[in-house]
Formats: C-alpha cells, sequence, structure tokens
C-alpha cells in the first residue's frame, strides 16, 4: 500500500500554498491535454495505482521530485 498523501509533504516540495496549486493545476491540464491528443494515457513519470485519480497522479509526482518550478 502507497503512503497517503498530505498537504504538508506537498509543501515540503514546494513550500508555496499558491505556487503549489498553480503547479499541480498546470500539470493536471497538460496530463489531459496529452491524454485527448494522444488518445492514450500520458507519459507515466512515477508508479500509480490504478484507483488514482488524475490528481493524486499529480501529488506523487510532486512528492517523487519529478516536478518542479522555477521563480
Amino acid at each position: 500500500m502507497k503512503k497517503v498523501i498530505t498537504y504538508d509533504d506537498l509543501l515540503d516540495k514546494i513550500p508555496n500554498k499558491y505556487i503549489l496549486t498553480i503547479v499541480s493545476g498546470e500539470r493536471a491540464r497538460a496530463r489531459a491535454k496529452e491524454k485527448t491528443e494522444r488518445g492514450t494515457e500520458p507519459v507515466a513519470l512515477t508508479k500509480y495505482e490504478k484507483k488514482d485519480t488524475e490528481m493524486k497522479k499529480v501529488f506523487r509526482e510532486i512528492l517523487a521530485g519529478k516536478i518542479k518550478y522555477e521563480e
């Protein structure tokens, strides 16, 4: 069983809650766009569970350090 995703864990990776919201929203939109354009699942940056929602997938990518931001 995978670890539960908590808000505090996400804030450890991206310390500003507003930037966290923007980064995760942009990644979710990019995944959705990829899915509609290609008609298949987007490229996985981390391992997911089948029942994970799109946002959980994005949060797992952030926690794994695959998604970052620049100021």
